[in-house]
C-alpha cells in the first residue's frame, strides 16, 4: 500500500512539474520581448464604405485629419477601373492618391486581380466565359496600364502585386499560379523600380514563396475568427510564433511588415444587420489594445490595422470607443 501511495505521488509530482514547464514555456513565449514602436497605417477601400452607407471620401480624410494616419494601403480593383475591355477609368482610385499626397501621407498600391477585401478577385463582368489564358493576359495589361498611369507619383512607395496570391483557402478566385504571379512581377519590374510586395496568412500560409519573389512580405495578424463549421476560433499563437517566422526572413535582407491586423469583426451575418453590442464581442477597443501590443512583442514596426470604414461607422452610430482608441494609438506612436 506504502508502494503504491509512493508511486501515486511520484506521477503527481512529474504531471506537475510537466505542466509548470509547458505553461513556462508559454508564458515566456507570449510575453517575452520588449514592445518596438510601431508606425500605424490602415487598408482603406471605398467598397467596404458604400457597404456601410458611408460617403467614402469623409471616411479617408477623417482618418487623415482626425486620426492622424499616414500611411495607407490602397487597390486598384480591376471591376472599377476596366467596366468596359480596353476602356480604363482610374477616378476611382484618382481622388484617393490625390488626397494622401495633398496630407503628406504614402501609399502601397495593390494592383492585379486578387485584392483586399471580398470576394477577393474583384473581376469585371465582360471576363465571364473567357478563357483564364485570355484573362491572364488582360491582367497583365491592367498591370502595365495602372503602373504606367502612376510611376511618376511619388506618394506611391510600394507596388503589391494580388493579394494573398497563394491562399488557395479563401475567396473567390482561380487556383494559385505562381508562374503566372512571377509574369506579373516581371511586368511590374520592367516598368518601375520601387519595391514590390506581396502578402501572405500569418496563420495560414509559409511566408516562404512570397518572400523569395518580392522584396518585401506583408503578413496578416488574426487573433480570432469565425466560420460555420467551428464557430468562433481563438489561434493558439503567440508573438514569438510571428517573430521567429520573420526573424528568419530578415536573414534573408527581407523586410516583414503586417498588413492586415485585425481591427474589425470576423462578420457572422452582413455587419449592418448585426446588433453592435455582438460586434462588439467580436472586436472592440481592449481587443484591438491588445492586439497591437502583441504585434508589437512579435517585433513588426510597421503595422496596417483592417477596419478604418467600420470605426467610422461605429462613430456616426454614436459609439466612438474604437475611433479615439485608434487616434490614441496613432498619437502615442
Amino acid at each position: 500500500m506504502i508502494k503504491r501511495k509512493r508511486i501515486i505521488l511520484y506521477l503527481v509530482l512529474i504531471i506537475a512539474i510537466s505542466q509548470a514547464i509547458f505553461f513556462g514555456f508559454l508564458l515566456y513565449f507570449n510575453f517575452a520581448g520588449v514592445e518596438k514602436q510601431a508606425e500605424l497605417g490602415v487598408t482603406f477601400s471605398p467598397g467596404q464604405a458604400y457597404y456601410l452607407g458611408l460617403d467614402p471620401k469623409k471616411v479617408l480624410h477623417s482618418s487623415l485629419t482626425d486620426l492622424g494616419i499616414k500611411k495607407y494601403r490602397f487597390s486598384a480593383y480591376w471591376d472599377k477601373i476596366e467596366q468596359k475591355q480596353g476602356v480604363y477609368d482610374f477616378s476611382q482610385i484618382d481622388w484617393q492618391i490625390d488626397e494622401v499626397d495633398k496630407e503628406g501621407g504614402e501609399i502601397i498600391l495593390a494592383i492585379g486581380r486578387r485584392l483586399p477585401r471580398w470576394p477577393e478577385c474583384h473581376d469585371p463582368d465582360w471576363i465571364k466565359g473567357l478563357s483564364e489564358e485570355k484573362n491572364q493576359e488582360n491582367v497583365l495589361s491592367l498591370i502595365r496600364k495602372t503602373i504606367e498611369k502612376y510611376k511618376d507619383r511619388t506618394v506611391i512607395t510600394a507596388w503589391q502585386i494580388e493579394n494573398e496570391p497563394f491562399l488557395s483557402i479563401f475567396g473567390k478566385c482561380p487556383a494559385p499560379d505562381p508562374e503566372f504571379l512571377k509574369k506579373e512581377i516581371a511586368m511590374a519590374h520592367s516598368l518601375d523600380n520601387r519595391p514590390i510586395v506581396l502578402t501572405a496568412s500569418g496563420e495560414l500560409s509559409s511566408w516562404t514563396n512570397e518572400a523569395i519573389l518580392s522584396d518585401k512580405v506583408g503578413v496578416s495578424l488574426y487573433r480570432t475568427t469565425w466560420n460555420s463549421i467551428l464557430g468562433l476560433f481563438y489561434y493558439p499563437l503567440t508573438p514569438h510564433y510571428y517573430k521567429s517566422r520573420a526573424n528568419t526572413l530578415r536573414l534573408l535582407g527581407k523586410e516583414i511588415f503586417i498588413s492586415e491586423l485585425q481591427a474589425e469583426p470576423w462578420e457572422r451575418q452582413p455587419l449592418p444587420e448585426t446588433p453592435i453590442i455582438e460586434q462588439k464581442e467580436l472586436m472592440n477597443a481592449k481587443m484591438l489594445g491588445e492586439s497591437i501590443k502583441f504585434a508589437k512583442r512579435a517585433g513588426f514596426n510597421e503595422i496596417y490595422l483592417w477596419g478604418v470604414e467600420w470605426w467610422y461607422w461605429l462613430k456616426n452610430q454614436g459609439d466612438n470607443e474604437m475611433w479615439q482608441m485608434v487616434k490614441n494609438l496613432v498619437n502615442k506612436n
